[in-house]
């Protein structure tokens, strides 16, 4: 290992160039390129934080179904005020009315029913399609 030369700072010639130097600056050109960086997160560091969770919306009122009946309200009583003995309320009425019960059906009438009706929509078909495939050669 080479001995590091002390050179006061007023000296004001400059050293000579010894061959020993000129073997280390040699050295120092001939030491390869460090290492291209590697990318992506270097290891050991934190996960990132998330990003905080965007607030739900508020849910839609649900809409009423078809055919139901509204809910029966509750009967809000007069204030003494307003109430007389002369209006006789009506009775409230009974929350449902009673179903009769229905007659018991013919079950191969109901089919054939069912298969005439299929029937008749399967012609109604083939004829459409005939028709639609005759009319590409009325021209001819």
């Amino acid at each position: 290992m080479a001995e590091i030369q002390e050179i006061p700072l007023d000296a004001v010639e400059a050293p000579e160039a010894t061959p020993e130097m000129v073997a280390e600056q040699v050295d120092t050109a001939e030491i390869p390129a460090p290492a291209p960086k590697k990318r992506g997160r270097p290891p050991g560091v934190k996960n990132k934080a998330k990003a905080p969770p965007a607030p739900k919306a508020k849910p839609k009122a649900k809409r009423k179904a078809y055919g139901r009946e509204a809910p029966a309200r509750s009967a809000v009583p007069p204030s003494p005020d307003e109430s007389s003995s002369e209006e006789d309320t009506p009775p409230p009425r009974a929350r449902r009315p009673a179903r009769h019960t229905p007659e018991p059906l013919d079950r191969r009438a109901l089919a054939a029913d069912v298969l005439g009706l299929l029937q008749e929509q399967r012609m109604s078909r083939g004829v459409a399609r005939r028709n639609h495939y005759a009319s590409w050669f009325q021209n001819m």
